[in-house]
């Protein structure tokens, strides 16, 4: 058992946990961001992700459900209501569901194709792992483990939408709204994640146990690249370009 961390020093210690755990990106991500990825790839990474989108309410209900704290529970909702669509409300966007759609039609799949599509087992198992591991958490290492997903959102979605707007021309701008919407909102949602970790994981066990939490949401994270990238890429590479982009692997 690691010692006591302070706020600041357990933020510090978390994101090391992340960097150790998987030093580079994963190679679907390298692929994407160099404008080496087919457009039949493209979609087949699409069509997956998609089933973690549409199932977003299942850990996001858990966690709001848990969290004993009001101020906290209203925050969660917003993040609710920005997910299902802040539309509802008067708001710019959509459901982030719709907009991922959006972003699909983008890409050549037609509407049909992608709300019927029956994803990967991988990608089945990954998203029942993820909200297991949100029901079976403390309530503020459920949230915590946002630090994976919306901890680095915006610049993650960020350089996602620069590399589809300068490598891949033929996707329509006006289809990636979901990727401006979360360089936007992941931020506030980011911030909530690490300030709820900086105040209700000052204890021992807890520490501990948000790490490993963060240490299984990322390595899901990384399951369901893997997943894609068995499927739809790696069989069509070079040796030398699965060599440059594979490294180290977890």
């Amino acid at each position: 058992m690691a010692k006591l961390l302070s706020p600041e020093e357990l933020i510090a210690d978390l994101q090391n946990v992340l960097q150790q755990r998987h030093p580079r990106p994963h190679p679907v991500r390298q692929l994407l961001l160099s404008g080496r990825l087919t457009k039949e790839q493209l979609q087949g990474w699409a069509k997956n992700q998609f089933h973690e989108f549409r199932n977003i309410h299942r850990f996001f209900g858990v966690r709001y459900q848990k969290c004993p704290i009001p101020e906290l529970r209203r925050m969660l909702l917003e993040n609710m209501v920005e997910e299902e669509g802040e539309d509802l409300f008067g708001g710019k966007y959509p459901s982030h569901r719709e907009l991922w759609v959006r972003f699909a039609e983008g890409l050549g799949i037609a509407r049909d194709d992608i709300l019927n599509y029956e994803p990967l087992p991988g990608i089945r198992a990954a998203l029942e792992m993820y909200v297991t591991l949100v029901q079976q958490s403390h309530w503020a290492v459920a949230i915590g483990t946002g630090l994976v997903f919306e901890g680095g959102g915006p610049k993650r979605m960020k350089e996602e939408r620069e590399a589809l707007e300068k490598y891949y021309p033929w996707v329509p701008v006006t289809s990636l709204d979901f990727f401006r919407a979360h360089e936007y909102h992941d931020q506030g949602h980011g911030d909530m994640v690490t300030n709820v970790i900086k105040q209700f994981c000052m204890e021992e066990k807890l520490q501990d146990e948000m790490r490993e939490a963060v240490r299984q949401r990322a390595d899901i994270m990384w399951l369901q690249n893997d997943c894609i990238y068995n499927a739809f890429v790696r069989p069509s590479l070079s040796a030398e370009t699965i060599r440059e982009i594979e490294g180290r692997l977890e």
